[in-house]
C-alpha cells in the first residue's frame, strides 16, 4: 500500500517565544488554505534563555528534544530530526552554521529544506567558515527567508539567484498590540501616570530581555544623565532575564525609575499610551517593529552589533546617535525638550508602522514555501545534487 503524501510543512525552532504566536498562527492560516498543515518543532529554553520566561507552546508544536554541546569553545545545538523530516513536505530550518543536524537534513535527498535567517551575521563579526558553510546549505535548499532587504542583497551578491530568496519583512502582531493599544478605557493613562508618577511628555520604556546586548549599564547610566536634566524623567523598565537581580538593585537606587515586570502583548499595547519613547542603547531587534506599530519613537545608538530588524528605523520615526553616553541623553533630552518634534517622530513612526503585520510576513512564508515546493517537489534530490555543485563553485 502507497503512504499518502504529507501535508505537512515543519518549521524548526530551538523554542517559541510569545512574540512568534502571531506569526505562526498567521503561517498556518495560509498553509490551510493551501491544502498544508503547519507543524513548529521546538524544545523549551534552557538556562540564560529560559530566564526570559516567554516561551509558548501553540496548536501547531510538536515537541522535540535538542542538545547543545561546545566544540573547540564553540557552542553548537543538534536535533535527532531526520526521521521526522523525512516524513513531511518541506522542513524550514534555521540558517545557522551551528546546526548541526541541518547539515544531514542537507544531504538526504528525500527532505525538501528550506532556510530561514539574517542573510549575514548582523549582531557578531563576520566569520569567512561560518558565511561558507551557510553558502553550501543555501545550495542545497530550495528556497530561502530572510528577515530583511539587506540581507537578501548579501545573499544574491554571494550568488544565491534571487528567484530563490523571499524577504519575509520580519514582524510581530501588529495588528493585536494596535488593538490593545487602541482598546484603553477613557482615563487609562491618567490612571497609570498617577500610580506610577508619571509626568506627561517625559516618559521613556526599555522593553526586552534584562540581557548583556541590551547594555543595561549604559541605559542607567544614560537615564541619569537626562535625569540630571529634565528632573520630570522617568524610565520604566520591562523585561526579564539574567539580569534580574542587577536591574533590581539598580532601580532601587533611582526614585526616578519604575519596574513593572515582563509585559506581553496586551500590556505593551496599553502601556504605550502613558510612555513617550522607548530607550533602547544596546541591540534593537522586533522592538523596532513593536515601536512603529505603537507611533512611540524608539531612541537607539550606531551600535555595531543591532539585529537586522534596526534597519526598520530612520531619522524620521526614530533618535539615532552616535554610540557614546554623552550623545544618547543629549539625544533623548533634545527630543523630550521639544513636543513638536516628538510629535513629528510619532506620526511617522506610526505611518511607517504601518507597512508591518504578522500576517503579511506570513504570506510571504506560504509564497516562498509554494515556490521551494515547485522548486524541489516532495523528492528534493535534483535540486540538492544542482546545490552541491553551485556551492562548489561559489
Amino acid at each position: 500500500m502507497t503512504r499518502p503524501e504529507s501535508t505537512t510543512i515543519a518549521f524548526v525552532q530551538p523554542f517559541v517565544p510569545s512574540y512568534r504566536r502571531g506569526l505562526f498562527d498567521a503561517i498556518g492560516r495560509g498553509l490551510s488554505s493551501e491544502g498544508l498543515d503547519l507543524e513548529v518543532w521546538h524544545d523549551q529554553p534552557k538556562g540564560i534563555v529560559a530566564s526570559r520566561r516567554n516561551a509558548i507552546t501553540g496548536p501547531w508544536s510538536v515537541p522535540i528534544k535538542q542538545h547543545r554541546l561546545t566544540v573547540r569553545r564553540r557552542n553548537v545545538t543538534f536535533r535527532n530530526i531526520g526521521g521526522r523530516a523525512r516524513q513531511v513536505k518541506a522542513v524550514v530550518a534555521g540558517l545557522a552554521s551551528s546546526n548541526l543536524e541541518t547539515y544531514r537534513l542537507a544531504l538526504d535527498p528525500s527532505v525538501n529544506l528550506m532556510l530561514w535567517g539574517h542573510g549575514r551575521n548582523f549582531t557578531a563579526g563576520n566569520n569567512s567558515v561560518d558565511e561558507r558553510l551557510e553558502n553550501w546549505l543555501i545550495g542545497r535548499s530550495t528556497h530561502v527567508f530572510t528577515y530583511t532587504d539587506r540581507g537578501a542583497q548579501h545573499l544574491a551578491a554571494s550568488g544565491v539567484p534571487v528567484e530563490k530568496i523571499s524577504v519575509v519583512r520580519n514582524s510581530t502582531d501588529t495588528v493585536a498590540l494596535r488593538a490593545a493599544q487602541a482598546s484603553v478605557e477613557p482615563g487609562f493613562a491618567a490612571t497609570t501616570a498617577s500610580e506610577l508618577s508619571l509626568t506627561p511628555g517625559q516618559v521613556g520604556l526599555f522593553v526586552g530581555a534584562f540581557d548583556e546586548p541590551k547594555r543595561l549599564p549604559f541605559l542607567f547610566a544614560a537615564a541619569d544623565r537626562i535625569h540630571e536634566r529634565l528632573p520630570g524623567f522617568t524610565l520604566v523598565l520591562a523585561g526579564a532575564g539574567p539580569l534580574d537581580d542587577y536591574v533590581r538593585d539598580e532601580t532601587a537606587k533611582r526614585p526616578y525609575t519604575r519596574l513593572v515586570g515582563r509585559l506581553e502583548l496586551p500590556e505593551l499595547g496599553r502601556m504605550s499610551t502613558v510612555v513617550d519613547v522607548i530607550l533602547m542603547p544596546g541591540r534593537v531587534g522586533l522592538v523596532a517593529v513593536d515601536a512603529l506599530a505603537l507611533g512611540v519613537p524608539l531612541a537607539t545608538t550606531r551600535y555595531p552589533f543591532h539585529a537586522p530588524e534596526v534597519d526598520y528605523l530612520n531619522d524620521d520615526n526614530a533618535i539615532w546617535t552616535d554610540d557614546s553616553l554623552e550623545a544618547y541623553a543629549e539625544g533623548v533630552i533634545d527630543v523630550l525638550a521639544r513636543p513638536d518634534r516628538l510629535g513629528e517622530l510619532k506620526t511617522t513612526a506610526r505611518r511607517d508602522g504601518d507597512g508591518f503585520s504578522a500576517e503579511q510576513s506570513a504570506q510571504v512564508f506560504v509564497d516562498g514555501i509554494l515556490s521551494g515546493l515547485r522548486e524541489g517537489g516532495s523528492h528534493a534530490s535534483s535540486s540538492k545534487r544542482a546545490g552541491s555543485s553551485e556551492a562548489q563553485t561559489r
